[in-house]
This record gives C-alpha cells, structure tokens and sequence, in this order.
C-alpha cells in the first residue's frame, strides 16, 4: 500500500513540473547583442527547440507538433515529428490587419515567398498564439491552410498563455515562388450565445513565435531573383542596413533609397525598416552595399566576387552572425547608376496560382473606375457559417486622384444564401474602413437563396489608396436566448457566402485634391509618378534621420507599387521644382518655412520642451527587467499593439498589475495590368477547405434545404414585423451618424503634448509640383522611432486630413482635416471627367445645390410669367 501511495504522488509531481518556459518576446529591431536574457534552471526536453531570443513569464508551452495532413479532408494523424535540429523561424510579414483574428470567424492570408531549395526540403509551419478566455476550446479550431489546402488544425485552448502548434507540410504543397498561406479560426463564446458576445472573442498571432521552421543549413536567399524570400523580423518587418560610408553624400543615399525601394516592391514587405550604419549581424533582414567599388574599402570583402569592371548586382549569402548582403556595384558611378537600373527592373512573379493571386493584393487589389473582380480573387472563400456574426473582409486601392464624393455606387453583388428562423434583426452589413456603409435586411422568415443580390455603396465612404471593406452578416436566431454554449458544437447551418460575390466600380471621377495625408500614405500622391524627380528635403543629413527619410520613401513606393526616385537636396526648392517631401528634426528646419509651410512649430517646441536637444538613447537600446519584458509581451498580444510603436513604461504598469490578478485585459474596439489566371480559393466545409474541383454547388444545396423546411410565406403580422424592422434600422443608422460625426470631431482635436512624430502637408501653388509634405520629431532619435512606427500598415492607414501626429504610446493617430483642399488636374478634362467632377461637387456642398435648384426655379418661374404676359394676343 505504501509502494502505491509513493508511485502516485511520484506521478503527480512528475505531471505537474513544468517544462521549460522559454520563448521569443517581442521586440522591435534592436540588435540581438542588446537584448535581455532571462536564465531559467528547468529541465530541458531531449528534442532540440528553436532558439529562444528572450525568454519571458509569459512563454509559449512546448510546441504541440501535428503531422502532415495528405488530403484536406484529413484530419492530422501519424505521429509527431520532433522540429529540425537547429531550426530558424521564418515569420510572418506585417499586413494591414495586424495579427488579430477576431470574432466567430476569421482569417488572414500572406504572399510567402520560398527558394527552390526550401520548396524541395521538408518543411514546417509552427503558429504561437494566445486567445480571449471567452473561448471555448471545444467549439473553436484555429486551421492552417497552404495554396488552399488544409494542412492541419487544433482545438484553441491558450488562454492563459502562448501556445505554439508545429505543423509538417505535405511534399509538394509549396512551390519555388509565391505561396499563399492562411490562418483562419472558428470560435464560439463560453457562457454567452448574445450578438454583442461574439466581440469578446479574438485569437492573436504571435509573430515572434510563427513562421516558417527552415533546416539551419538552408543558405536562404543566394540569387537576385529570390528576393521575397528575405526572412522578416520578429515584428513582421524588413529590417533593411544602409551601410554608408562616412560623411556619405546626397547621389550615395539617392542610390540607396532606389535600392530599398527595388527590395521592398520585389518581396512584397509592406513595413521596410531602413537605417544607417555598419555592417548588421543577425539572421532577419538584409544588409544593403551600394556605391562603386572601390569605395567598399572597410564595409565589405568583395574579394570572392571576382574583378568587378562592370555593372553588377548580386546577393552576399547569410552567414553565422551575418545578415544576408545586398551589393549594387560597378567601376565606375555611371556603372553604379546602370547596376541601379537593373535592380529596379522587375521580372514577372512566379509561385504557385494561389500565391500569385495573394501577391496580387499585396497590399490591396488596385480598382479602377469601370472595373469588377470577384472576391476569390481577392483571398475571400466561400463558407457555410453556423455562428451568429460571420465576417469576411479585403482590401482595394483606388487610384490617388480618385474624387470621392456620393455621386455614384459601387456595387458589391452578393452571392450566398440564409436559413430560415432567423431573428427579426438578422441583416447584412458592409463597412468600408470600419464606417458603415450599407445594411440590408435578411427578411423572408422562409430563408433565401441569391446569386447577385447588388448592394450600393456611396463612393463617398471610399478614399484615394487603401480601403478595407468588411462583409458582416449578423445572423441570430430566437434559440440563441435559451443559450446553450454545447449547442455550438452541432448547430445548423444559418448562412452562406460564395466567392462568386463580386465587386463593381462605376466610372470615377478622377481629379486629385490636396492637401491630403492620407492619399500620400496609402497611395504615395504626388510623388509617385510626379513629371520630372520629386525633391527629399534634408537639412541634417545625420544617421538617424536618413534612416527615417528611407523609411518613409520606401513605405510611399509600397503604397504606390512603383519606385520613386527622389532628389535630395540640402536647400528648400522654389516653387513649381517639383513636390517636395522634407524629413528631419524640428530644430534643423528654419522657422519661416515652417511658418510658411502651416507647421505649428511654436506649439510643437512647447510641447516637446527639453526633448529637442536631448541626447536621448533609443527605446530599443534600453534594458527591461525581466518583468517588464513579460508583461510588454502580454500587452503587445492582448491590444494587437504595433510592436514598432514602443508600449511606454506606463502601460507596462497597468500591464503587470492586472497580471497580478490573473485577469485578461479586453481587447480594444476595434494602366490596365496584365490578367493573371487565379485559382480558386475553395470552400470551407465543417472547418475544412475543400478542392474547388470536388465541391458541389452550394447555391443549388441551399435552395433544396430551404424548400425541403416547407415554409409557407408570410402574412399581415409578417409585414408589420417587417415595417417595424425596418423603422428600427433607420433610427439605429441615424443614431450611428450622429455618433460618428462626434468621434470624428473628437479624432480632429490634435494634442501635440503627446505626440511623437508631426506630419503635415500643404500646397502652395496649384499644380502637384507645389505640395510640401513635412516629417518631423523632437530629435533624430526619435524620429527614426517613430518613423518606424508610422509605416506599420495599421498606423499608416490613419494618417490623414492637413495635419498628423503620432502618439507612439498607443500607436494613434490624431488628425485636423484640411480647411479649403485645392483641385489638381491630373489628366486631360474631358466632358464626362467634368460632368462626374461636379456631380460630386455638389453632393459635398449640398447648401450650393439647394442654392441653385431655387434659382433656376426662379428663373423658371421668371421667365414662364414674362412670356405669359408678352406672347398672344391681348384681350384689351
């Protein structure tokens, strides 16, 4: 008895000794020397890991590993492999929607480009994440999908912390190119079965734990050509190292930035973040050599690359504590102008169909006016939903001289179907950057099937450059208020949407105004396609604050999809020289210009106060305590937070003290290209993706299930029901507008005491080559920082109005509308461009047009009674 009393309490101890906790926190771009080591006496499992970089309280468990899936409709099986020994994590890229999955559904895809090499070598996929306690584990899956098929999927249970999962990638799945891989969740509340619940759910990527497992020998990135496969930082961003010589000149950093423009574009890498310096080691990012040869002297040995009497380009390999080398070289400058040009030059994507169809709509499919796609194409798949609130979301970019105005509609032409028994408020709703553009009833109490259900949006509600639009049909029923959380488990099926759901744009009118922030972020207005060289104004043309002008000229070239070839200049250009982007301190800037220019330099300088003198070190270069570090990681997945925007100290307090209670913070609110012949993205079936050549026609199912419910239409009290929803809706869509005109008056009051960074822009002419876009921060330090913070894509896409400022703290973006924006033509004005211009004219000035709708009344009127009175024959 005793033997057995001892075996059980050796067996308990040994259950619950944890293994060891240790992880990759987040951080930014730092260099590894820099960062924190927390050493922890636990012991080690036999199977080898993945370097930790920094270990923190808040680790991932020991990854989970799940085995290749052979066909989609498998689920994973076999037994776990161990991850390669010495293996490297390639992450993700950042995107527009950070790394948050949020509500009963949701998924994001990213262009993954992979060598010929790593294509034919086995291959891993690992997913840390951490999700909301309202999830339940039983109901919810978090599925990966590779060039649309399933690899593999698992029960989401890390609420308390990070959970990694390893899953092994079928041979063959991933193709040398382009490859589209998706995470997607399917998740389902605890205790609440009400609408409003469906929010408290959410499941967060952690970058710093996902990605790619490559073997450690893999040579990674040895040709030109395989550019995209640059591996990311722990934040989902290049890191990109100018080296530069000494006291380099302004014709060394012009070369420069065409380069890290040429490697952004080439990759698909929406957030590049360059700087200045020497040499970098590391695994993630690229160092970056260009100049002639004889000036490399010091930087870099060019000894195994042979005699170098021509223009030529070439990739040096990574090596241990060495990033992979980028060298634009040649005899002379002229050689190094032509090895420049050839970098530039672009050569046609390869990669699988559905990676080429992802890359496509990096960073969102570009809409012109005339023009349709389907959703499929855009990386939306088809689903048959059982939840209450399904989303579905994409992005598009119009053109940057694009006029937004409500004098059409585009129309979104559904494609799906619901089921009968829903609730009286069951609807569809579309927003366009989180501003509701449309509703539409779900009405029949028998269901309904449709192929082309047109729904208008004003093309007010879209903007020049990047638009999100999300899809969200909200879909309860009269069940969900019994509440039975197990239900979700096997609940039928309420709505359904095809990839057949297309959106159509009208022709546009296209004139360009300024000034506008938000057209020059996300679409890189005037200067991209400018006539002649646009100008980079740099006073100071020290380290820091040529590493943020390269940020920024970089992040502009992914906005607008081509390189930009700026002139820096040292003096301010005259007017009519061409548009002029100025990035530097605040101090180097003369105050007249800034005068000049509508720049509160006064109110900046009061605000910032002793900041813009300081020789402060970078966030970056600053020890954490172990806690810190802990709970930084913990706030960074719980609040989506940009990791480039530094969680201030502050936070990091509030963080740990609700740590300490065990508590889980709430999550915020939250010409014509040439065809590429996209595959497919599938269908979701019971979680799963399915082959789009197996798939039956849901259209036609969903039609035979309604009629097989026997439903009989509805009557008088069935109308009124209706009248009295849609009575409800109309009041709820006032109240929504009323609402959003006062947060966006709220949004326009600028605090400049807590911001990092200002950006303003304005025009002081009346064509393009006039507008002055102003970067600035209190010193160079903090104007790399926070540059770097501004092009993360969930930053950027809030710039907008006059005049911008960042506050690093919480990565908002606080901005006051232009007052009297000014037209720039920008093509020639043909009659139908001029009839468009001024029907959207008018529709913002809608006092005008009331104006003139009475006097040509009057006139009317006028003129009808004078000739009453003098055409005829007098009756005198």
């Amino acid at each position: 008895m005793q033997f057995r009393v001892l075996a059980a309490l050796l067996a308990a101890t040994t259950a619950l000794t944890p293994a060891a906790a240790s992880a990759q926190a987040i951080f930014t771009t730092a260099p590894q020397e820099q960062l924190f080591h927390l050493q922890v006496e636990r012991a080690r499992p036999a199977a080898p890991r993945l370097q930790p970089i920094i270990p923190a309280r808040f680790a991932a468990r020991e990854p989970s590993r799940i085995a290749a899936v052979e066909t989609p409709a498998a689920a994973p099986v076999a037994p776990p492999r161990p991850i390669v020994a010495g293996a490297m994590l390639r992450h993700l890229t950042n995107n527009i929607q950070g790394y948050r999955l949020a509500g009963e559904i949701g998924s994001s895809e990213w262009p993954i480009y992979v060598t010929e090499a790593q294509a034919s070598r086995r291959l891993q996929f690992r997913i840390g994440y951490l999700a909301a306690v309202s999830v339940m584990p039983e109901a919810s899956a978090l599925t990966l999908t590779i060039n649309d098929q399933t690899i593999g999927d698992t029960p989401i249970r890390a609420v308390q912390e990070v959970e990694t999962i390893v899953f092994d990638i079928p041979p063959g799945v991933m193709r040398p190119g382009f490859n589209s891989v998706r995470i997607a969740t399917s998740q389902r509340h605890r205790v609440d079965c009400s609408l409003e619940a469906t929010y408290e759910l959410w499941t967060q990527i952690d970058p710093t734990e996902t990605g790619l497992v490559l073997p450690e020998d893999d040579p990674g990135v040895v040709s030109l050509s395989d550019l995209g496969a640059l591996p990311p930082d722990e934040q989902g961003a290049l890191p990109i190292r100018a080296v530069l010589g000494a006291n380099a000149k302004p014709l060394e950093i012009e070369r420069m930035l065409r380069a890290a423009q040429a490697i952004s574009l080439a990759g698909r890498f929406e957030q590049p973040v360059v700087d200045a310096g020497p040499a970098a080691g590391g695994r993630y990012g690229v160092n970056l050599f260009v100049g002639a040869a004889a000036e490399f002297a010091g930087r870099v040995d060019l000894s195994r690359a042979g005699p170098i009497d021509e223009p030529r380009a070439f990739v040096l390999p990574a090596a241990p504590g060495r990033r992979a080398g980028i060298v634009v070289t040649g005899a002379t400058s002229a050689q190094v102008d032509e090895a420049i040009r050839r970098l530039l030059v672009s050569a046609a994507p390869k990669g699988s169909p559905q990676g080429l169809r992802a890359s496509a709509a990096f960073p969102g499919y570009r809409l012109d006016g005339g023009r349709k796609v389907k959703l499929r194409d855009l990386g939306v798949a088809s689903e048959e939903f059982t939840g209450r609130l399904y989303r579905a979301a994409f992005n598009i970019v119009m053109p940057p001289d694009f006029y937004a105005a409500d004098y059409g509609n585009a129309l979104l032409r559904l494609a799906g179907g619901y089921a009968a028994g829903l609730d009286s408020n069951a609807q569809i709703v579309v927003k366009v950057d989180e501003r509701t553009a449309v509703s539409l009833n779900l009405l029949k109490a028998s269901g309904d099937v449709f192929r082309d259900n047109p729904l208008p949006l004003p093309l007010g509600f879209l903007k020049p450059g990047l638009n999100r639009i999300e899809i969200e049909a909200h879909v309860p029923t009269r069940q969900d208020a019994d509440c039975d959380p197990l239900a979700a488990m096997r609940a039928a099926k309420r709505f359904l949407f095809l990839d057949e759901t297309e959106i159509e744009l009208p022709p546009i009118a296209r004139i360009a105004q300024m000034p506008d922030l938000a057209v020059t972020a996300s679409g890189g207005f005037p200067y991209a396609g400018a006539k002649g060289r646009p100008k980079l104004y740099m006073p100071s043309l020290d380290s820091d604050a040529v590493g943020a002008a390269a940020t920024i000229v970089a992040h502009f070239a992914i906005a607008a999809g081509k390189p930009i070839d700026f002139e820096i200049v040292d003096t301010p250009p005259g007017e009519g020289q061409g548009p002029t982007l100025a990035v530097a301190p605040l101090d180097s800037f003369d105050a007249a210009l800034l005068q000049r220019l509508d720049m509160p330099a006064d109110t900046l300088r009061e605000a910032w106060g002793p900041h813009l003198t300081a020789d402060r070190r970078k966030a970056s270069e600053k020890r954490l305590s172990p806690l810190e570090i802990a709970a930084r990681n913990r706030f960074v997945l719980q609040r989506n937070f940009p990791m480039a925007c530094y969680a201030p100290r502050n936070m990091l307090d509030k963080t740990i003290t609700a740590q300490s209670g065990g508590a889980s913070a709430p999550p915020p609110p939250s010409g014509e290209a040439e065809r590429v012949d996209f595959a497919p993205v599938g269908t979701v079936r019971g979680g799963r993706l399915e082959r789009p050549d197996g798939e039956r026609d849901l259209l036609e199912a969903w039609r035979d299930d309604l009629r097989r419910e026997g439903h009989w239409g509805y009557g008088v009290v069935e109308r009124l029901r209706v009248a009295g929803v849609w009575s409800a809706a109309r009041v709820a869509d006032a109240a929504q507008w009323l609402r959003a005109g006062f947060e966006a008056e709220a949004a326009d009051r600028v605090a400049p005491q807590h911001a990092s960074l200002a950006m303003s822009q304005t025009i002081l002419g009346d064509t393009a080559k006039d507008v002055w876009t102003i970067v600035t921060a209190p010193n160079a330090a903090t104007l790399a920082e926070a540059s770097a913070c501004l092009v993360d894509p969930r930053v950027s896409r809030r710039v907008q109005g006059q005049l911008a400022m960042l506050d690093m703290t919480d990565a908002a973006v606080a901005a006051s509308g232009a007052g009297s924006p000014r037209f720039i033509v920008t093509r020639p004005l043909s009659f139908g461009n001029l009839r468009l211009i001024a029907a959207g004219w008018m529709s913002l000035h809608p006092g005008v047009y009331v104006g003139l709708a009475i006097l040509v009344a009057a006139l009317f009127a006028a003129s009808t009674r004078w000739l009453t009175r003098n055409i005829g024959r007098s009756s005198r």
